[in-house]
């Protein structure tokens, strides 16, 4: 039922979206969706802090590794992961992007539950990105200098402009290449030199 809701707030917004909207989409009566969720806004904010846990353990699952990871290289994995993504908002139709990248340019200038559970999804994938970057340090495929907190923020901006301008019907060849552009601009870790 919460999708269902979280669809109907993706697809109109919070201004576009009345009570009665949400009681046909849900097929409860005006009652039984305030008892059950509390207002419009409640219902909002759930279902969008809902969608923001659910986006950042995906991504934890995609770049982590470990006995289930298909890809042994942190670097494939993060490759793997941005060009995924890129894809997938190439290829949606309509193109209505990521409901994080929605809510935020929406709601989070005027709304503070808003803004602070969005900070909260930017700062924890942009976390889960550092991390991917810090397991590739490890592994010896990016360089020691390279600080994985800043590099996480720009994955994390590059896969949000992705997101805006696939709206704009920018081809899936284009954007798969830009993620892979950005992957490739990490500074990598210079081979162990042979001993002579």
């Amino acid at each position: 039922m919460l999708n269902v809701v979280r669809d109907q707030f993706w697809t109109t917004g919070f201004v576009g979206t009345s009570t009665y909207d949400l009681m046909e989409a849900t097929g409860l009566g005006k009652g039984s969706i305030y008892k059950a969720f509390g207002n419009k806004h409640d219902l909002y904010v759930r279902v969008f802090s809902d969608y923001c846990r659910g986006l950042v353990a995906q991504a934890r699952e995609q770049l982590q590794g470990g006995p289930k990871a298909v890809l042994p290289s942190p670097m494939a994995r993060l490759e793997h992961y941005l060009v995924s993504l890129a894809g997938a908002f190439a290829d949606e139709s309509p193109h209505r992007g990521c409901f994080l990248t929605k809510v935020t340019a929406d709601r989070a200038g005027e709304d503070e539950e808003v803004a602070q559970t969005a900070r909260r999804a930017f700062d924890d994938l942009a976390g889960v990105l550092a991390g991917a970057i810090r397991d590739a340090q490890d592994a010896g495929e990016v360089a020691d200098h390279v600080d994985s907190s800043a590099l996480g923020y720009l994955l994390l901006s590059v896969i949000r402009g992705i997101d805006s301008i696939a709206k704009a019907d920018v081809d899936a060849t284009t954007l798969k290449q830009a993620a892979r552009s950005a992957v490739a601009l990490i500074p990598r870790a210079e081979p162990p030199r042979a001993e002579v």
